[in-house]
Parts: structure tokens; C-alpha cells; sequence
């Protein structure tokens, strides 16, 4: 088993418990904007601290540290809107759908950009993967939803953002961009763009008040444990991308995190359980076998 395989199989669990998070700010009606504010200026801190003691170098990347920055901007959009879509559907209906669009997309720049080819074996993994979101939505889950049509477009656009922040990574990575560099770069952008979102909804001299009247002892905790779990679980990413994983492969094994925040939404919110979720799991396990 090779080593890139297995630290994005730890980037997944990561990922899987840092999303949790995104259920927690929306069930306890928390200003998403906030929370991606707070997160993304704790992760500069511990992505400058890296690059320090690294001593990798910030400049001269050009073309691709410009778009590591827009995908941090990308990434604000995408952590923001994740927050209202959990507020209209659960996360056992937001999370299937996301990990079916996102990593699909990846397959397809994978492919097309990135010149990527599989064996039999990954393409079936691929496929498996794939049908996990298939076997936990059922028509039944429908009535349970406060606002299935406009999660379900919520579901698409955060998709869509977060496939275009993983070609962005994948891209900064083989244009030789130092991985502690492209975390840097990439959470600069986050914190940019989740001012730019307190400035689109409050207007430029309502940042102030919004921290002062929202800020809570509680919303800066669970933003530092989702930077610190975040940033580690990006970088796994990245350093699977610089030891020779492909995107989509990547990709797909990332996105399967959805299992946990599913599991903890259950476990915490008391989200439905049923057989389809059980046969989910073992898919994904089926899925990661066949991919490695």
C-alpha cells in the first residue's frame, strides 16, 4: 500500500471530523461567515508556522499562487453556503449528494487536465464509491427535509466550488509549489474571501459590530479545533498529490469523510438510521480496498 493512499485515507477521517463542525455552526444557528473567519485567520498561523519551519519559500510562484488564493476565496464561498444547506436538509441527504457531485467532477478534470488514467480495478472502485450517495437517499428522506429544493441547489453549488479548489491544489502542487506554501497561500485566500462575505452581507462597517454581537466563547472554540483539523487534513491532501496520487482517486477517497459527520449527526442530532446507511459504510470500505 503506498504512501499516498494512506495518508489520504487519514485526510478522509480528518476531513470527516472537521465537517461535523459545519452541522454543529448550523443546528446552533452560529454565523457561518464568522466561523469561516475565525477559522481561516487560526489556520494562517498554523500554515505560516509550518512554511517558517520549513523554510519553504511564499514568492515567485506567479500563475499558480494567484490561483491558490482564489481557491481560498472559492473555499470561504463553499464553507458558507455548506452552512445554510445543513439548516435546510440533514446531513444525511447534504453529504450523500455532495460526495457523488464532487469527486465525479474530479474524475472528469483528473482526466481532462491532468491526462489521468485507471486500471479495472480503480475504475470499478471509482464506481463503487460513487454509489454510495445512491444507497442513503430514498424518496422517505424527502419529508424529513425544511427545504429540500433549495438545499438540493446548495447541495450542487458547494460541489461544484469544492472540485474547483481540489484542481487548484493538484495544479499548484505539480507546478512545484512547496505543500506547506499551497496550505499558506490557500488559507490566505479563505480569510479573504469570509471578510469579503461579512462585507457582502453587513456592509464594510459592519464587520465590527457582527464580531462584537456574535462572537461567543463557544464559536471560537469549535472554530480553532476545525482550523487546526482542517489545515492538517488539507495538507494530507496536498502530500498525497506531491507523492503521486492522482486527483480523482484522492478526490474520491477524500470525500468519503461524509460517513462521519453522518455518523455523529445520528449519534448527536438524532438524524434517521436506517439499513441503507449500514450498506453505505460497507460500500466505502469496498470502495477504498479497491482503490488500493
Amino acid at each position: 500500500m503506498e504512501l499516498w493512499f494512506v495518508v489520504s485515507i487519514v485526510g478522509m477521517v480528518i476531513a470527516g471530523f472537521s465537517n461535523f463542525f459545519f452541522k454543529i455552526v448550523a443546528a446552533r444557528n452560529i454565523s457561518a461567515e464568522l466561523f469561516m473567519l475565525y477559522s481561516s485567520l487560526t489556520s494562517i498561523v498554523i500554515a505560516g508556522s509550518l512554511v517558517l519551519w520549513s523554510g519553504q519559500a511564499v514568492v515567485g510562484f506567479g500563475l499558480a499562487a494567484l490561483i491558490l488564493l482564489g481557491s481560498g476565496v472559492i473555499s470561504a464561498a463553499s464553507g458558507s453556503l455548506k452552512v445554510y444547506a445543513l439548516r435546510y436538509i440533514d446531513s444525511t441527504i447534504y453529504f450523500p449528494l455532495f460526495k457523488l457531485v464532487t469527486p465525479a467532477l474530479a474524475i472528469v478534470a483528473g482526466v481532462v487536465f491532468f491526462a489521468e488514467s485507471f486500471s479495472v480495478i480503480e475504475w470499478i472502485g471509482l464506481v463503487v464509491g460513487l454509489l454510495v450517495p445512491l444507497v442513503l437517499i430514498t424518496p422517505a428522506e424527502n419529508s424529513r427535509q425544511q427545504n429540500l429544493s433549495m438545499g438540493l441547489v446548495l447541495v450542487l453549488i458547494t460541489a461544484v466550488l469544492s472540485a474547483l479548489t481540489a484542481v487548484a491544489g493538484k495544479y499548484a502542487i505539480d507546478a512545484s509549489v512547496p505543500v506547506f506554501t499551497t496550505l499558506l497561500l490557500t488559507v490566505v485566500g479563505l480569510a479573504a474571501g469570509s471578510v469579503g462575505l461579512i462585507i457582502y452581507r453587513q456592509g464594510i462597517h459592519g464587520i465590527q459590530e457582527m464580531v462584537r454581537s456574535e462572537t461567543s466563547p463557544l464559536l471560537l472554540q469549535i472554530a480553532l479545533t476545525r482550523a487546526i483539523l482542517i489545515s492538517f487534513g488539507v495538507w494530507t491532501m496536498l502530500f498525497a498529490f506531491s507523492q503521486g496520487g492522482t486527483l480523482s482517486v484522492v478526490q474520491t477517497i477524500h470525500s468519503m469523510y461524509i460517513l462521519i459527520p453522518i455518523i455523529l449527526a445520528i449519534i448527536f442530532y438524532n438524524e434517521h438510521w436506517n439499513w441503507q446507511k449500514a450498506t453505505a459504510i460497507l460500500l466505502s470500505v469496498a470502495s477504498l480496498a479497491l482503490l488500493g
